[in-house]
């Protein structure tokens, strides 16, 4: 058994370094890509909650109210966690979009943006919140 332990050994590191060289690349979004997926997002929230005000008097806290005005939102929104609340009197309101790297939160009074936060939860190449270079 002493004797064939070097083979043993040899068998498993390449073994092992095949793996290593032969791994293959994953093809899923990049940090940069879910970057601007959450701040495209964001800004179709805004766009949409606009013109629901503008079409009804006040803003929505319903996800599915601004669907029908901007469809584009279903697909952008995939992926995403996204929470809307807006006021008793609907004047205004607060949407916040959360990817796994990025989170964004605004508020609006009536077309007025009264707040915006951004916090980078995974930095990577081109993970920049809006007005910041990545």
């Amino acid at each position: 058994m002493r004797r064939y332990l070097p083979f043993v050994l040899i068998a498993l590191v390449v073994l092992f370094g095949a793996q290593v060289l032969f791994k293959k690349k994953t093809t899923g979004s990049t940090a940069a890509t879910i970057a601007a997926q959450t701040i495209g997002a964001t800004n179709l929230i805004g766009k949409g909650e606009q013109a629901y005000k503008t079409a009804r008097g006040r803003f929505t806290s319903n996800l599915a109210d601004l669907l029908q005005l901007e469809p584009q939102l279903a697909n952008d929104v995939a992926g995403l966690s996204v929470e809307l609340d807006a006021s008793t009197d609907g004047h205004t309101y607060l949407a916040q979009v959360t990817s796994s790297v990025l989170t964004l939160t605004r508020t609006f009074d009536d077309t007025k943006l009264t707040s915006q936060s951004c916090a980078v939860l995974k930095s990577g190449s081109g993970v920049a919140c809006p007005g910041q270079k990545p």
